[in-house]
């Protein structure tokens, strides 16, 4: 049986990665048919100080994997944002899934309690386990997430709300 943590946190980082790349195919298969260039959808930004569609998936790929990594007291591996090419990206959130999916439970379980300290910002923050999925990796998951979704219905990308919400009501 999986722990609480699993039940909330990681079974919610599973959805929403798994939601963003539903929205990404579907961003795809609208750039090829209307003949986007993949520069166009890569580097969209909503304004213009913010970061790209490409830096959306590589933050909530990280804060995804760095959540399994703290709550299990490992310090997570350095990720680099390397992609340039959908597979790419396709690649970057499929490893998240991996590493989520894989992550040991019974040793997650066994530190739920322990406090751990990590970045954020310029200062380190102590946190236990729920404390970091529940205030700092579920938001920021979802808000990558949903800037990506955003970016893309900016971009014309025919979206609606439930091409978000379907990976996680499982339809």
């Amino acid at each position: 049986m999986a722990s609480p943590f699993h039940a909330y946190a990681v079974t919610s980082v599973t959805k929403a990665l798994t939601s963003l790349k539903t929205i990404l195919q579907k961003a795809e298969s609208h750039a090829n048919e209307k003949n986007i260039p993949l520069d166009t959808l890569f580097n969209a930004r909503i304004y213009e100080d913010m970061k790209p569609l490409s830096f959306q998936i590589f933050a909530a790929t990280s804060n995804a994997e760095k959540l399994v990594y703290r709550a299990s007291h490992i310090e997570p591996p350095a990720r680099e944002q390397t992609d340039k090419t959908y597979e790419d990206l396709y690649k970057r959130i499929d490893a998240a899934l991996a590493e989520i999916t894989n992550a040991d439970d019974a040793l997650i379980a066994a530190n739920a309690d322990k406090t751990f300290k990590a970045p954020l910002g310029p200062q380190v923050v102590e946190f236990t386990p729920e404390k970091y999925a529940v205030t700092f990796t579920l938001p920021n998951v979802y808000f990558h997430v949903v800037t990506a979704y955003d970016i893309l219905r900016k971009e014309g990308v025919p979206l609606g709300k439930l091409d978000y919400l379907k990976d996680f009501l499982e339809l």
